[in-house]
Parts: C-alpha cells; structure tokens; sequence
C-alpha cells in the first residue's frame, strides 16, 4: 500500500535535520513580490535584500499559491500517494490555507485530501510536519494523522515582536494608519497566536525586555515537546544567547532549536521579527 504525502507550504522551517518519513514530505512555494517584479518561489532572493518596511508603490509581498497551482501540486503527488494532508501557516496571514482548501475541494473523488489550518508558522509549521511524516512512516492512516496534528496544533502557541508594522499591515492584521504610526515611534508590539486571530497582548521597549517576556511566557507550561526561537537577519546573538541558557538550565529535556527566518516568513513578518513557539506535550491517542 502507498503512504499518505504531506505537502506543507516554504514558511515551514524543520527543526531536525533528518526524521522517520521525511521522504513523504512534499513543499510547495510562494511566489514573491518585490519592486514591482514577480519572483517564482522566490527564487534568487535573500531576507537580507528586503527593505526594513513594507512601505512604497511596490512594497515586498508574499504571493500564496493559488488554487490551481495546490491542484497541479496535488495531482502530481496522487502518482506517488494515496492520500494527501496539507498543513498551512495561520489563515489569518494569508490565502494560502483557503487555496488549499479549493484545490482539494475539486479533487474530491480523484484524491483523498485532509487540509489544516495549523495556525502557526515556521519551526511550529515545522514540527507539525515532521510529527506527521514519522506517524505515516510508523503505519497510521489517514484518519490517525489528521487527529494527531490538529491535537498538537492545538498545543502548539506562537509568540512574535514585529517591529516591521507594515508588513502586517499588508495582511490585514494592523491597518496601515497603525503601521505608519507605530514604525515612525519604533515601537515593539508583541502578538500572540490565538484561535480566532492574531491578537496584539504587549509593546516593549527594547530587545531585553522581550527577551525576559518569552522567558515568561515558557514559564507557563509544565511539560513541553519542543522550544523554538525564530530570529531576526541578522540575528541578535547576545540576546539569544542569553535566552538559550535561561531555557537549557529551566528545561534541560526539552528540545530547543534556533532559526533565522527564510524568506516566505520575513514577507509576512518583516526581517526584523524575533518568534517564540512553545509545543506543548500531549497524551498519546
């Protein structure tokens, strides 16, 4: 019997550099936007080429896959699978999530596809998929998998500071008025993942302070699978080294990894976003 595919969109970022079914992972791109020139998968382009804010008559933007560009991904992937689960970053960022949902839509009957909306991003997005490679790969079915990721999603919380207000503008999460406004103040406004949107709780004043807020804000759970800081380019070293001792004495058996953020997760966010993502521990189904 074939295995079940996993496609999950490029903001994904994996905190493990092999895992038990990476082969059944499959990505599909966003196209970005920059200076008035399309660039297929952002091919060619570093975070370190984007401006500090999205701002101007051609801002930089992520362009989400389109239904039809889900659909040609998924009939290519029905050669080799059975059955297909899509994971997305949170649809409150982008369309990327509700395209999928279309193309598997239209293929109802051809493809078995699950699509889920993981409401988080990078490392998190990251994990999710590599949690659901090693199911398939260990002899789950579909149905097994599905209940297993949206379970973890549910555990899984994301945390950033996005100085760059006008890339968020873009995405509907601050208006641009807000945008304008907070860049021109430099201030720091932290936001949280929640189920029903991307919810501002916090403005710091500086790196230190929101170093000590992630620390915080760890502190709240108990038993905890996984830590994972996305960092700024160029990333802030002493601040991270800082954060990663105060993780390594307090949870010394949790995973901890770092990441400086790809491309896809800057557009949405800005290059200088620093990203906390706490998954928490489940019971086994």
């Amino acid at each position: 019997m074939r295995k079940i595919g996993v496609l999950v969109d490029n903001t994904a970022q994996f905190p493990y550099p092999s895992f038990p079914g990476e082969s059944l992972i499959r990505i599909i791109p966003h196209d970005v936007s920059l200076n008035g020139q399309v660039f297929p998968a952002g091919e060619g382009l570093k975070v370190s080429q984007l401006p500090a804010f999205a701002r101007g008559k051609h801002p930089p933007k992520l362009i989400p896959p389109s239904p039809e560009k889900f659909n040609q991904t998924l009939i290519g992937m029905s050669f080799e699978f059975e059955a297909v689960i899509v994971l997305t970053h949170s649809s409150h960022l982008s369309s990327t999530f509700s395209n999928a949902n279309l193309a598997a839509t239209s293929l109802k009957g051809r493809l078995p596809v699950v699509v889920i909306d993981t409401n988080t991003f990078s490392a998190g997005l990251g994990i999710l998929a590599q949690l659901a490679a090693q199911a398939i790969y260990e002899g789950a079915n579909l149905i097994e998998v599905e209940h297993l990721i949206r379970q973890q999603a549910a555990h899984t919380y994301s945390v950033i500071c996005c100085p760059g207000l006008s890339y968020l503008s873009q995405n509907g999460i601050v208006d641009a008025a807000q945008a304008v406004v907070g860049e021109m103040l430099s201030l720091m406004p932290v936001f949280s993942f929640e189920d029903e949107r991307i919810t501002p709780i916090e403005k710091m004043r500086n790196i230190r302070n929101i170093i000590e807020f992630f620390i915080e804000f760890v502190e709240e759970f108990d038993q905890l699978r996984h830590i994972a800081i996305i960092q700024s380019v160029p990333p802030l070293l002493p601040e991270t080294r800082s954060i990663r001792q105060a993780f390594a004495e307090n949870y010394p058996h949790t995973s901890y990894t770092e990441h400086n953020q790809n491309l896809a997760t800057a557009l949405l966010f800005s290059p200088r976003l620093i990203g906390l993502i706490a998954i928490e521990k489940i019971t086994s189904n």
